[in-house]
């Protein structure tokens, strides 16, 4: 027995497809624009404004060769990227 596809049901799993990919596509976005923000916000951690390098108090604008200019700490500790 031959059944009769049942072209509603197709074009409807078909636009829920379509409109889920849109939407977590819009998802993915939202949370990387947000995420991005969060990192460079501008202001150091101890709520000071970054000098003109855009190094923190306790920093030292440093050349990391291919890595580019970084803002490192006096003493021990990871560099980071200068705050824009």
């Amino acid at each position: 027995m031959k059944k009769k596809l049942n072209w509603c049901v197709i074009s409807i799993c078909l636009g829920c497809f379509v409109f889920g990919a849109a939407a977590g596509y819009l998802m993915a976005i939202c949370a990387g624009n947000t995420l991005h923000k969060s990192d460079y916000s501008g202001i150091c951690p101890d709520g000071s404004s970054p000098d003109s390098n855009g190094c923190c108090f306790g920093e030292v604008y440093t050349n990391m060769g291919d890595l580019g200019f970084n803002c490192c700490p006096e003493g021990d500790g990871d560099c980071y990227p200068p705050i824009k």
